[in-house]
């Protein structure tokens, strides 16, 4: 499956020219340290608030390690929505939250117009960010339980643990905002799309199927007059 100028009217293009590239990049630098800063913010502030609470102090290591492996489950499961919505953004308009993203995404772009490369492209510059960030938190949690009395190898997992769950929350939060903007955008936009424009359409918004709607693209039909028999 190859991108580009789509054949049929439920297809999405992607932005061009160089005001509109220059424009993609300039939002997608803001956007990226505006997000690096909000995720600090809620993964610190949770992982802080959840030793301060005192709620896991009273149970054994084992448990905690357990919890704090479960809190990398739910990290994964809300990074998996905001890499699937990141992708759709990335699709429709050209923009996204993260800049590593989006620079594997161009350069994938460039050698080749397969859909499946150009995701898996999306998704490993996304990803590869989000564990990076991973490493200043281990960094303050290993060097406090190590040169601090006052804080134990267990409040630091549970700090760890604590940071992943604000984590999920949030790139769980960025995900539905990224769905409500693509939506708000498609609905404001005329059909079919100015030049130098992507069309977002249905079909690369994710939305669960039922029997009355399953919401498929299907192109528009201009009702033409039947013609007056004489």
């Amino acid at each position: 499956m190859e991108v580009g100028p789509p054949a049929d009217p439920c297809g999405g293009v992607p932005m061009n020219g160089w005001a509109a590239g220059f424009r993609n990049w300039a939002v997608s630098l803001a956007a990226t340290a505006a997000s690096t800063y909000a995720l600090d913010a809620c993964a610190s502030a949770a992982g802080i608030c959840l030793v301060a609470s005192g709620l896991l102090a009273d149970f054994g290591h084992s448990f905690v390690t357990a919890f704090l492996v479960m809190s990398y489950a739910l990290w994964g499961l809300g990074l998996r929505a905001s890499v699937q919505m990141n992708w759709t953004l990335l699709a429709t308009t050209g923009i996204s939250t993260n800049v590593l993203s989006k620079a594997a995404y161009d350069v994938a772009r460039r050698r080749t117009s397969n859909r499946r490369t150009l995701r898996l492209a999306a998704a490993a510059g996304y990803i590869g960010t989000e564990v990076a960030k991973e490493a200043p938190y281990y960094s303050a949690a290993l060097a406090a339980a190590a040169f601090s009395n006052s804080i134990t190898s267990t409040e630091a997992l549970i700090f760890l643990g604590g940071t992943n769950l604000g984590a999920a929350l949030y790139e769980y939060g960025l995900a539905r905002l990224t769905r409500a903007f693509l939506r708000r955008v498609a609905a404001g936009r005329p059909d079919p799309a100015p030049p130098g424009h992507g069309r977002i359409t249905s079909r690369l918004l994710p939305h669960r199927r039922t029997g009355r709607d399953r919401h498929q693209c299907v192109p528009r039909r201009r009702d033409t007059p039947t013609p007056e028999t004489t």
